[in-house]
């Protein structure tokens, strides 16, 4: 029996600490005029993060830049401003998507944060419409099936949330104290 409770404790010396991954965006949601022949700039701030953040527009189709950025925000919020393009080629229209921030360590996605953005794309000498959205636009992201690329950590707004690679992690520590109790009352019937 103590072979069994040695065998059992020795994984618990050599386990290493995973860290856990939180990405707080500021503000929760932007509102912003990109002229069609020019950009705009978009100011957000970063927290609780250190690693390398993705941006992307969703359902919005203008350009971002950066794509990339690296941040130090575990203890401190870092301020970073994102330019967005406009295009001529698409007419004025107002356009209600997310900015998505993928925040990476080690090469794989960790936790992801959407942020509301309304961004109206203005053409010099067209009205802008008064629809929210273009009818081809697609549903938010809420009533659809999640795909492939959207990690199951995705949060709106920077709310708070566990990762499902910490969930698994916080029940394999459960289940791995759950046999160490019942090894131990094991052993203790033994004895008796």
């Amino acid at each position: 029996m103590r072979k069994l409770i040695g065998l059992i404790l020795i994984p618990l010396l050599f386990a290493t600490p995973v860290l856990a991954a939180s990405l707080g965006i500021s503000p929760s949601h932007t509102v912003l005029e990109v002229p069609g022949s020019s950009s705009a700039v978009a100011n957000f701030q970063v927290y609780y993060f250190t690693g390398d953040v993705q941006i992307s527009l969703v359902d919005i189709p203008l350009k971002v830049e950066p794509d990339t950025i690296h941040v130090d925000a575990a203890s401190n919020p870092v301020d970073i401003q994102l330019t967005i393009y406009g295009d001529n080629s698409l007419g004025s229209q107002v356009y209600d998507g997310y900015v998505r921030f993928l925040g990476s360590t080690g090469g794989s996605v960790a936790v992801a944060v959407k942020v509301k953005a309304k961004i109206t794309n203005v053409v010099e000498g067209q009205p802008i419409p008064k629809e929210a959205s273009p009818p081809e636009q697609s549903a938010p992201p809420e009533s659809t099936a999640p795909s492939s690329e959207q990690p199951a950590t995705e949060r709106q707004g920077g709310i708070a949330g566990l990762s499902s690679t910490m969930a698994i992690i916080i029940a394999g520590g459960l289940v791995l104290v759950g046999l160490i109790v019942l090894s131990i009352a094991l052993l203790r019937r033994r004895r008796d």
